[in-house]
């Protein structure tokens, strides 16, 4: 094959691999979207409701994860160090007002390399998150 063949065919390959779209998550009522970046070094999982926007999972990782990692991996609370931003798995709206996501992620407990867990996160359209069940992945 000639060579100012392949060049086009990689630069097009390439391209496609780059420019990834997101995934959409349209609610029953069409009122709000669930959008997730899967582009980037880490996912980022947003709420869209109207012009307003809700990053979820991101500031507040301690206040949402650590009291119901200490629960399933039978851990002190001061015992539960970083948890790594979640990596998302699934999503779908249980009702016109609430998103049920599925994701995975890993935590330091006890000053170890990390133990791996996935959660189950109920979320309202206002970026609420409702509540959260933690399973330690074995």
């Amino acid at each position: 094959m000639k060579p100012f063949l392949i060049l086009p065919f990689l630069l097009v390959t390439a391209s496609g691999l780059i420019a990834a779209e997101p995934i959409k998550f349209v609610s029953p009522d069409q009122s709000s979207v669930l959008v997730v970046d899967k582009s980037g070094r880490r996912d980022l999982i947003e709420l869209r409701s109207g012009k307003t926007v809700h990053r979820l999972f991101e500031e507040n990782l301690d206040s949402t994860f650590k009291p119901k990692l200490a629960k399933a991996f039978d851990a002190s609370l001061n015992k539960v160090g970083r948890i790594v931003p979640p990596t998302f798995t699934s999503a779908r709206w249980v009702s016109p007002d609430e998103v049920e996501i599925k994701g995975r992620s890993s935590v330091i407990i006890n000053n170890d390399n990390g133990d791996a867990f996935s959660f189950t996160a109920s979320v309202t359209k206002s970026g609420t998150v409702r509540d959260v069940t933690v399973t330690p992945v074995k």
